[in-house]
């Protein structure tokens, strides 16, 4: 059971509402949850109706208009059964007789067991709002009558389209211009399409009139606005066989609809249904009516506020510049609208004032929101402007024509001209691509004119200095114009020039692999014959036979290196595609790093007897490093690999070593040709070659990796590489590895 305090509350609560009600009210009265009358002295229900009517009147229904008892009686019962409010609108008799239409509304009202033990109604005369409405539309139906209107005819069975000369203007076309159907259904606006042809489906499905309106695309790129009113014809079988319509430019209706909109809401400014918070002043600057939306946001009821100076009531219109705003609004006897901010309720407002005879009236609504947005707009764009100065990318502002109006840093980087240059407008982004793009170029300004936006295309440039600068490029249309967008430009010269490396690469990798096949192929043939020629002739003497065993031997040493060769190849392949995948394993233990160079010297001066390699390195010295034994020989293998391939016979190779106090260096010197400084930078890059060398006396030329696996194997165990060289001077490759701690384990 509620205590006796939780019944006080909830009748206090209910006394409150019902005082709400009252006031704010044309008609109220209160029914038991059956529809029986209760409490008659709370409501003004004899007041509305008439005393003596309200004594003959048995049910509340009796005052209803016999149309509209059904819809009353529905709405009551749903409040009932679903227990919240229900709303309907419908006739009530007034005690002069008179049908007034009103929005009644039943709230259903609970106690603490949640059992209903009456229903409120309440009610608000509309008549006059909807005799206003009606009177828009009659303004309206006028409007329409006055203006010019064309006329169409679409034949569906032999599709033929009849305009009058009216509709051809008002479609872009001149008078005597032949339209055809399809050239109207390809000029309506992409956005509105879908919405015109669901309203002619429809009435062709339903057999009913259809009006329309949309944007159509004039030939001149204009848009209008169009309103399409008719509808479909039938033969005798039923089947449409003609579509007829008037057809009238709304343009100018579609852009004075803010005023349009303006009009309105002063005509219905006094009515409850607006959808704003309204309130009126006096001359006295008193409230004389304020909507149930300005009680909310003001914070006062309505008892509270009627016949009070806006000043004493609520502080936040006693603002100075409100009270500029409202005051020049009466002595202008014009409309003033201004967005004003709430210091008390810490809310921006958008405010509307109108003069009336008798003060003013005055609309507004809540835009904190909007203003939320709008400065996260700004944010946005200030965050973009950000972007573009950042330089990350190029990116310049301009025309479809060419025209260029602003540039970042990073553009003018690329295109090489200055800022002064360019805000010169001499320049056009349009003349700077080389002839081979401009097809390109034009089909991605198509496709931009067409869609706002161009894919990321790719053209070649020509920059101030006259060097040609790939580019990729994209343009976004701007909303202030169709042609004006912004692009966004970036240099991929590393990237072509990457991909012109892997085409050299292929070249290069094809032949290569080819080459060692091919003669290890023709020195098995030829062992092959010579073998053959033995076995078939039974004159050949024990000397002949030594003569063709020495030179199989020989051939079959050549071809052994072939197959060197060729497994040098495969292996830099196999640790290329590992490097690619961060798969490459090194076995790291301590090794002796003067054992390791002595090994590998020896297997390569036994491979290559033609040419002396000096060892300067101690002999009974042990240097220990953490390494993997076996890749810190590939790398020795290659330097000195790469000078005998560059250096002549007569020419001594040194490999030397030289410790120092937490590393070690290796380095192999040669008397080759030597390198230019651009290409000790390039070298150690993938698939570079060294073309200034072609000369040397190995003409066999590898693959161009050889020297970037090593700076890889060596960058793994935390050491650096390097070269010393100089043309004609011959090359100084070096590498360094850490010594391994005394402590490391063996």
């Amino acid at each position: 059971m509620p205590s006796g305090q939780e019944k006080h509350i909830q009748q206090t609560n209910t006394d409150l509402f019902l005082a709400l009600a009252r006031n704010s009210a044309d008609i109220f009265w209160l029914m038991t949850p059956y529809g029986d009358f209760g409490a008659p002295d709370s409501s003004n229900w004899k007041v509305f109706v008439g005393i003596q009517q309200a004594q003959q009147h048995q049910s509340w229904l009796d005052c209803i208009h016999p149309l509209d008892n059904t819809c009353a009686q529905s709405a009551f019962m749903q409040a009932v059964q679903s227990r919240q409010a229900s709303e309907t609108e419908c006739r009530m008799r007034r005690s002069d007789g008179i049908y007034r239409l009103m929005r009644l509304h039943f709230v259903p009202v609970q106690d603490t067991n949640g059992q209903i033990y009456q229903i409120i109604a309440h009610g608000k005369d509309i008549t006059e709002q909807r005799h206003y409405q009606q009177m828009s539309e009659e303004q309206m139906r006028l409007a329409l009558g006055a203006a010019k209107i064309g006329l169409w005819d679409w034949d569906t069975r032999t599709n033929h389209l009849t305009l009058n000369e009216q509709c051809k203007i008002l479609f872009g076309f001149p008078p005597r211009h032949t339209v055809s159907y399809e050239q109207l259904m390809a000029a309506i606006h992409p956005d509105d399409l879908d919405q015109r042809d669901r309203a002619i489906q429809e009435a062709l499905r339903e057999k009913t009139e259809y009006s329309v309106e949309y944007r159509h695309i004039c030939p001149d790129q204009s848009i209008r606005w169009i309103t399409l009113r008719g509808r479909w014809l039938y033969d005798e079988q039923g089947v449409a066989v003609h579509m007829i319509a008037a057809v009238m430019d709304i343009t100018a209706l579609k852009e004075a609809e803010a005023q349009q909109l303006a009009a309105a809401n002063k005509m219905t400014s006094i009515l409850e249904s607006i959808s704003d918070a309204f309130f009126t002043i006096d001359s006295e600057w008193r409230y004389t009516y304020v909507n149930p939306h300005a009680e909310k946001l003001l914070g006062k009821r309505l008892a509270d506020l009627l016949d009070q100076p806006i000043a004493a009531v609520t502080p936040a219109f006693a603002d100075p510049f409100i009270t500029r705003k409202f005051q020049l609004a009466i002595t202008t006897q014009q409309a003033n609208h201004f967005e004003a901010f709430s210091l008390p309720q810490k809310k921006w407002f958008e405010v509307h004032a109108y003069p009336t005879p008798e003060g003013l009236s005055v609309y507004y609504q809540d835009i904190t929101e909007r203003k939320r947005i709008e400065r996260a707009l700004r944010e946005s764009e200030l965050k973009f402007r950000r972007f573009v100065e950042s330089n990350i990318i190029g990116v310049l502002v301009a025309d479809i024509y060419g025209n260029i109006y602003e540039t970042n840093e990073a553009y003018r980087a690329i295109t090489g001209y200055s800022e002064e240059e360019i805000q010169q407008r001499n320049l056009q982004w349009t003349a700077m691509t080389t002839q081979q793009y401009l097809p390109r170029q034009a089909q991605a300004i198509e496709e931009f004119l067409a869609t706002g936006v161009s894919k990321p295309f790719e053209i070649t440039i020509r920059n101030k200095q006259g060097q040609q600068v790939p580019i990729m490029m994209a343009i976004a249309q701007l909303k202030s114009s169709s042609t004006l967008g912004v692009a966004i430009v970036l240099d991929i010269s590393a990237r072509k020039e990457v991909e012109k490396q892997k085409d050299v690469f292929l070249s290069i990798a094809s032949h290569e692999l080819r080459t060692p096949i091919t003669i290890l192929k023709g020195t098995l043939q030829l062992i092959q014959r010579r073998m053959k020629r033995i076995a078939s002739s039974p004159d050949t003497t024990p000397a002949d036979i030594a003569t063709i065993w020495q030179k199989n031997e020989d051939d079959l040493n050549n071809a052994l290196r072939q197959i060197d060769v060729q497994a040098r190849l495969v292996n830099d392949l196999l640790d290329i595609s590992r490097i690619a995948v961060d798969k490459l394993e090194l076995h790291l233990r301590r090794c002796n790093l003067i054992k390791i160079i002595q090994e590998t010297i020896e297997d390569l001066q036994a491979t290559s007897p033609g040419h002396t390699l000096q060892m300067l390195i101690p002999q009974d010295q042990e240097i220990y490093v953490r390494a993997d034994p076996d890749r810190i020989g590939q790398v020795i293998n290659n330097y000195v690999t790469n000078a005998i391939k560059y250096s002549e016979p007569e020419h001594p190779i040194r490999i030397g070593l030289e410790q120092k106090e937490k590393q070690v260096s290796v380095w192999v010197q040669d008397e080759g040709p030597g390198l230019t400084a651009d290409a000790q930078k390039q070298i150690w890059r993938r698939f570079y070659q060294i073309k200034e060398t072609a000369t040397s006396a190995n003409k066999q030329q590898g693959l161009g990796l050889g020297l970037y696996i090593c700076q890889t194997i060596i960058q793994r165990h935390h050491g650096e590489v390097g070269v010393k060289s100089a043309p004609g001077h011959g090359s100084t490759f070096w590498f360094t590895l850490p010594l391994a701690p005394p402590s490391d384990p063996t």
